[in-house]
């Protein structure tokens, strides 16, 4: 299980140590007789998007301006290793991709050429790979951009004619949508590290939103492959950084802590992983750990309420802490929570009476079975006496797209009016968009949380 679904590809990360590419460039280097060729680098830009991550922006700074840029003068293609899912053993190639150009754009008096890239569902761009035999995200390597004049292109500088562009296919820089949140490193007593990104308004908050990731966004077991900017970036968790979210809930800190592993593992060394599943039984290694790391980001910013947020195996979490500590928390929202309802004593649903809960899933979840997780819970929870005023929840047929933008094809691959529809585990896209609507009044998600910590 994850928050990453086995059909996603690679979903997503920023730039960093994978970023090599042929530094020379040769292809695009030969000067036609007729025009000259100008040289110059890049920087790129990864955003998170509903699917997960991927490149949107090539910043190139050239050695010479242009007179003016269009984007159909401009080709750009994307070199990176990705799962071949095509094949049943999964293997990992290399693979070159178009990317589209829909603007271009100049800046400096010409010597800065900035292009938008094409991001949608499926097309597999972005730098990252996701692994079907760890179920991990980590940084493809290569990968790069290939950045060349489109042919039949009519671009000038000076006047005169430009038959080539030279750029070096690796990136100068990579920025993200994570670089305003701030890394922070936490050693728990039991000598538990935990990488997190903190977003902290500037504004005083006394909220701490603590947001628990999914599988393939866990630290991948190794030191040197352990980024949260991935946590942020796989689900578009950076929403949480932003005004609509922030004005919503009335301002506050947001956590996102990094997994060394995945929450669900029952004694930090993965052995109850085998062979794509997880066989958890309600319990994780890291619970005190994470609770430690929670109670002192929360006394170290003034938090006064905490509400905990979390997908898949990051929901599975969201519930064992809530069922450890039900009082330390404002409020909690499971979204395709993986924690079996047989692994739940009646106990524990008794203890989780008074907590204010929003659960979130899709009904054709097939990762995530909301027969075996949500719905018995929820069931038992209505049974023990929890109310409309503790419980909401919030239930989809299916997870598809709501931008407009996106939308599924017919046998020929051309596109219908039906909106493109994702994984059914994928329910996280709709908290992350504000568009969770409770099955019995309509409270949105982030109304509810708004409620719990005024």
């Amino acid at each position: 299980m994850g928050a990453v679904g086995l059909a996603s590809l690679a979903m997503a990360a920023c730039g960093g140590s994978g970023d090599t590419g042929d530094a020379a460039a040769t292809d695009a280097a030969t000067t036609a007789a007729d025009g000259k060729t100008i040289s110059g680098t890049y920087k790129k830009h990864v955003q998170g998007f509903d699917w997960g991550a991927g490149v949107d922006v090539a910043t190139l700074t050239l050695d010479a301006p242009l007179d003016s840029a269009d984007a159909t003068n401009f080709e750009v293609t994307e070199t990176k290793m990705a799962t071949d899912f095509t094949d049943e053993t999964f293997p990992i190639v290399e693979v070159t991709i178009p990317r589209p150009v829909t603007a271009a754009t100049l800046e400096d008096e010409g010597k800065t050429l900035k292009l938008e890239l094409a991001c949608a569902p499926n097309d597999g761009d972005g730098p990252m790979i996701f692994s079907m035999a760890t179920q991990y995200n980590t940084w493809s390597d290569p990968y790069f951009l290939t950045i060349k004049l489109a042919e039949g292109a009519s671009v000038t500088s000076g006047g005169e004619a430009v038959a080539a562009l030279n750029i070096d296919t690796a990136p100068q820089l990579t920025l993200t949508a994570a670089d305003d949140w701030k890394f922070d490193d936490f050693k728990a007593s039991d000598g538990t590290t935990f990488h997190s990104l903190l977003w902290i308004p500037e504004q005083a908050s006394k909220t701490l939103v603590v947001w628990l990731h999914g599988l393939g966004e866990g630290g991948a077991k190794t030191e040197e492959k352990t980024d949260p900017s991935v946590t942020l970036l796989a689900n578009k968790v950076t929403a949480l950084g932003l005004s609509e979210f922030q004005e919503a809930v009335g301002g506050a800190n947001v956590l996102v802590p990094q997994c060394p592993t995945y929450w669900m593992d029952a004694d930090g060394n993965s052995s109850n992983f085998s062979g794509g599943a997880i066989n958890a039984d309600g319990t994780s290694f890291y619970t005190a750990a994470l609770e430690e790391l929670i109670d002192s980001q929360a006394e170290e910013l003034g938090a006064e309420k905490i509400v905990l947020a979390g997908c898949s195996n990051g929901g599975y979490m969201t519930m064992v802490l809530s069922i450890n500590r039900p009082d330390a928390y404002a409020a909690v929202v499971p979204i395709c929570e993986a924690l079996e309802d047989q692994y739940i004593t009646d106990e524990q649903i008794e203890s989780l009476v008074d907590l204010p809960m929003y659960f979130v899933y899709s009904k054709d979840d097939t990762t995530v079975d909301p027969t075996k997780n949500e719905e018995p819970t929820i069931e038992r929870l209505k049974a023990a006496g929890k109310t409309a005023d503790t419980l909401h929840v919030s239930t989809t047929e299916h997870v598809v797209d709501t931008s407009g933008q996106f939308f599924m094809t017919d046998e020929s691959g051309n596109p219908t009016e039906e909106p493109y529809q994702y994984n059914g585990h994928w329910s996280w896209i709709y908290f992350d968009n504000n568009e969770c609507e409770c099955d019995e009044d309509g409270l949105k998600a982030w109304e509810f949380i708004a409620e719990n910590v005024k």
